[in-house]
């Protein structure tokens, strides 16, 4: 039986989706590093107790991050480092996708490795002077 709550999921999806529609560029890309480094620190605990639904949920999440990172640079504006930086990010969603697969041998590897590069590149957003610098290199 469906409870009341779980009928407006949708519409708090809906609300969420639309609150972070409203976010400056560079706000949307701090939430988007946090939420993908939160299930990156999740993922190693499901490989290991063998959870393939949550897994795949979790780096489907981190998949999607990913995607949307890459669709908030301006390669116009951002140039060779635009270009490497969608480079990476393609990377990084090869080394999910890998590590997706259930008899992988190296998932929590391709896990660790998505998580250091990721925070890495959190750790130097963070560290720009000013938001004009971050917004240089986004939509």
């Amino acid at each position: 039986m469906i409870r009341p709550m779980q009928m407006l999921e949708p519409y708090s999806q809906r609300e969420k989706d639309f609150q972070t529609q409203q976010l400056p560029s560079n706000e949307l890309v701090k939430m988007l590093f946090d939420a993908a480094l939160e299930s990156l620190l999740i993922l190693p605990v499901l490989v290991e107790r063998q959870n393939q639904v949550n897994k795949v949920r979790e780096i489907n999440r981190v998949m999607c991050i990913i995607y949307d990172l890459r669709e908030l640079i301006d390669f116009e504006r951002g140039g060779e480092f635009a270009l490497s930086l969608s480079k990476l990010y393609s990377g990084m969603n090869q080394n999910m996708l890998e590590a997706s697969k259930p008899n992988s041998k190296n998932q929590l590897a391709n896990i660790q490795h998505v998580a250091n590069i990721l925070q890495q590149i959190k750790n130097t957003w963070d560290k720009a002077p000013d938001i004009s610098v971050k917004n240089q290199w986004l939509h």
